[in-house]
């Protein structure tokens, strides 16, 4: 047992080590990419020197966090949800901000509380699982992570913000696999929002509908059972016009010039093609530091956070972007590392939780850039200018470290 408690503790402190180092990478691209397209990179409004002061701050909430134990996390996470939910709630009552609720003005400069959301999310979600173990096999477990996740959700969908909403939701289905949810419950979680999905199309709905009958008749229920829930489920795909109709019409114009950007080429569709265009033009090492065409002129638009990637591929080629995503790569991997090594059922919840935020918007902004899904404004993790964002980050490497070392 000693022997495999000091293993335990090698590779925790490995893990820490290599997570240092890999966000250390991704904030030098960070930093190299914004100094570059900054007009005038050490002017106070420049992206790169406000990235620079965000980043100071952000690293002394790291050393705070970091040094939180996990007992108190896991005791005050109902506190925390709330007070943060409370934060979310406040800026309907403000002024708006570019002609959304999502922003608190602070003076000096503005947060966004949904990003904290996220995180609180997580950490109560964990707590609950955690607390009920003993009762996981029981499908009725999802049922309140369920509801929180959908309460923080609805609230960021009102601000509007779809694409932090949509953040909001993704580590929940992880966290259940983790915890040991049935498979079956999993796949009834997963279902209606595949058959809403396939519901624009025909062929694809036949075909989903075809692959739900077979999973239905595998998993063990009586036929009852299966019948209501395999029709109910099919009755689900009459909600797309419903959903689709709700959108604001600058949503319904990013997902049809997604399928077709010829739609609308100086409109809507703008974004996505300048990003391929500056992607395309990087080559296999890039135009050189500085020196990117699309981004240099100013074609390419809000390149220092949503399209900072393409910022990157343009000037450091495939070379740059491979670099980039397999810091990416090392980062989730080294998340689910210290998950996995963690004896703690919370912390590792927690661990997952926060992994899959960042995996999500390591995905969805990676398959943006390059056209594989509608645009939406969603940064990197640690390269795209944001304070808030940012600060996010920390907090969250923050609580991995304080629960690796607890």
């Amino acid at each position: 047992m000693a022997f495999i408690n000091k293993f335990m503790l090698s590779g925790a402190k490995d893990s820490l080590f290599r997570l240092f180092f890999i966000i250390t990478g991704l904030i030098t691209f960070s930093l190299i990419t914004l100094y570059s397209i900054s007009d005038n990179p050490l002017s106070f409004n420049s992206s790169f020197y406000r990235q620079f002061i965000f980043l100071i701050f952000s690293s002394i909430v790291f050393i705070i966090v970091q040094n939180i134990q996990m007992k108190t996390v896991h005791d005050n996470s109902t506190i925390i949800f709330i007070g943060t939910v409370t934060l979310c709630i406040v800026p309907f009552f403000l002024a708006p901000v570019e002609y959304t609720y999502r922003w608190i003005d602070l003076g000096f400069f503005y947060i966004q509380p949904s990003e904290y959301l996220k995180c609180a999310t997580v950490i109560v979600i964990a707590k609950y699982l955690s607390n009920h173990q003993l009762e996981v096999k029981d499908n009725s477990i999802v049922l309140i992570p369920s509801a929180l996740t959908l309460l923080s959700a609805l609230i960021v969908l009102n601000q509007p913000d779809l694409g932090t909403a949509v953040i909001i939701c993704a580590p929940l289905l992880p966290m259940f696999l983790w915890a040991g949810v049935s498979n079956f419950m999993i796949f009834l979680m997963i279902a209606p929002v595949i058959t809403v999905l396939a519901a624009s199309n025909i062929i694809s709905f036949t075909i989903w509908a075809i692959i739900m009958l077979i999973f239905f008749l595998i998993f063990e229920a009586s036929i009852l059972t299966k019948s209501i829930l395999y029709f109910a489920n099919i009755f689900t795909g009459l909600l797309t016009p419903f959903l689709w109709n709700n959108l604001a019409e600058y949503q319904k114009q990013r997902i049809l010039t997604f399928l077709n950007p010829d739609l609308d080429p100086m409109g809507s569709a703008y974004h996505i093609i300048q990003s391929i265009t500056a992607i395309g033009s990087g080559g296999l090492f890039g135009k050189g530091w500085g020196l990117g065409s699309q981004t240099q002129l100013k074609f390419l638009p809000v390149q220092e956070s949503d399209f900072i990637l393409s910022v990157i591929a343009e000037e450091l080629g495939f070379f740059g972007i491979f670099c980039v995503m397999i810091l990416c790569f090392l980062l989730i991997k080294t998340l689910l590392d210290i998950a996995f090594r963690s004896s703690d059922y919370f912390a590792s919840l927690v661990i997952v939780g926060l992994a899959s935020i960042l995996l999500s918007h390591i995905f969805i902004n990676s398959a943006m850039t390059i056209g594989l899904m509608p645009v939406k404004g969603l940064p990197i993790p640690f390269i795209s200018a944001g304070g808030s964002f940012l600060l996010s980050c920390f907090i969250m490497i923050g609580l991995v470290v304080s629960f690796s070392k607890n």
